[in-house]
């Protein structure tokens, strides 16, 4: 990760400013501060100052760092470092400096160790604490020093920070110190703070989030992070491990992959001669030949499917379908006047294949409030798809949230509840700039 905190960047600001002003003063005002005595009924604590012969040094190594010469102005503090029994605000004033050199002349695990120092002293401000913090932490995971990146980003975030890429930082430092429950912990206090605000999570702190999720075995949590990437940063890669850890949910039965399939096709994923030849017999299997029709000419387009067989396979449902269509409306209103919905929600279902989505959805909505329905999970989650197929997002997952089922409908209502989000979201997000037409060209005579 590219971060835009860095040594450099504090150096050349606050950091150094606050340094110079800092030291600036208590160089000028040494002697001064030296001199005075506080009255016996004072209040105030007496000035903190630096004696002569440690103020003529550092105010020389100062100078050096103004003009920008950082490797002189860290010789000048060498030297300083002669003089003994420093008092702890000389140290800190020293430090400060040497850090702010050291950051100049490239020696970077020389000015974390400083600034480390001056963090120590208890003497800075509430601000500088949160920019020393994200700084050095920052550092240390660029020194590869993990342990302590991981160390000094959370006392940034102790701090008050709320760069994200401090957390983030934060995540991958405990991941690359083998501490992945720690990681993990933070991971989801991050996570339930971005739920809270509204925020959608960062690709990155996703990927991490499976990371520390896959390091640990823990599938529940390694699939939750896959839902999130696949609902907001669509990617086939995503998409393809998400689907393949569902169906490999115990009790998944198989009744319910031709929706898988289905979902692979929606997504514009490859399916293989099997598959379409799957979910096509299955279509026609359960009385919906105008669907396989479709599914097995999507085979044929894509160059999969060419064999006689399928050639064969695929005449005989096309009559099928072409029965189906002619007596739609027939046997739509025998289906209205029974009192038992399942032929109403399965002419409705025809409908949606046959590209009658109002028309369908209204049907199959009467039919499963009727009793009958033998199998009421798989027909939720019938409806549910049929919404998502219709673009009708929102009802689509409302009503695949209502399933619930031991045998694989509650899996395969999460991963089309997934699309649909991902559609949601996709609508919702800013559409780009669109440039500025080209002028027209103009001759001249």
């Amino acid at each position: 990760m590219k971060s835009t905190i860095s040594l450099k960047s504090l150096v050349t600001s606050t950091l150094l400013a606050g340094c110079m002003i800092a030291t600036f003063s208590a160089l000028t005002n040494a002697p001064v501060a030296m001199a005075q005595t506080p009255a016996a009924d004072s209040t105030k604590a007496p000035a903190e100052a630096l004696r002569p012969e440690v103020a003529k040094l550092l105010k020389a190594a100062q100078d050096l760092i103004t003009a920008k010469q950082f490797k002189e102005g860290l010789a000048k503090i060498a030297e300083a470092d002669a003089i003994s029994a420093k008092t702890p605000y000389e140290i800190y004033i020293q430090e400060r400096l040497r850090g702010s050199a050291a950051a100049g002349a490239g020696e970077t695990a020389v000015a974390v160790k400083a600034f480390q120092i001056a963090y120590d002293s208890g003497r800075l401000s509430a601000t500088e604490r949160l920019q020393f913090s994200e700084v050095i932490g920052v550092t240390q995971f660029q020194l590869k020093d993990f342990k302590a990146a991981a160390l000094w980003t959370r006392r940034a975030i102790d701090n008050g920070s709320k760069a994200a890429q401090i957390k983030t930082l934060m995540v991958r430092a405990l991941l690359l110190s083998d501490d992945f429950v720690q990681a993990t912990k933070e991971i989801n206090v991050i996570l339930q703070e971005d739920q809270k605000a509204g925020r959608v999570p960062t690709r990155e702190f996703l990927l991490l989030a499976s990371t520390a999720a896959h390091k640990l075995s823990d599938d529940v949590a390694y699939l939750n992070a896959l839902e999130q990437l696949v609902v907001n940063y669509t990617n086939n890669e995503y998409w393809t491990d998400f689907i393949a850890r569902v169906v490999r949910t115990p009790n998944f039965a198989e009744r319910y992959m031709s929706d898988i399939f289905r979902l692979k096709m929606t997504l514009g994923q490859p399916l293989t001669a099997a598959q379409y030849m799957f979910v096509a017999q299955t279509a026609k299997g359960t009385g919906y030949p105008i669907d396989a029709m479709k599914v097995l000419d999507a085979g044929f387009a894509a160059g999969v499917l060419s064999n006689a067989e399928q050639k064969q396979f695929r005449d005989l449902v096309g009559k099928d379908a072409a029965d189906d269509i002619k007596n739609m409306a027939k046997s739509s209103a025998e289906a209205a006047k029974a009192k038992e919905g399942p032929g109403l929600f399965n002419s409705g279902l025809n409908y949606v294949y046959n590209g009658e989505t109002d028309k369908g959805l209204n049907m199959m909505e009467q039919g499963i409030r009727r009793s009958g329905i033998r199998r009421p999970e798989d027909a939720r989650l019938r409806l549910g798809i049929a919404y998502a197929l219709a673009g009708e997002m929102s009802v689509a997952s409302e009503t695949l949230a209502e399933v619930k089922s031991t045998e694989g409908a509650a899996e395969v209502a999460r991963v089309w509840t997934a699309y649909a989000k991902q559609k949601q979201a996709a609508a919702a997000a800013p559409a780009a700039p669109v440039p500025p037409a080209p002028k027209a060209a103009t001759t001249t005579k």
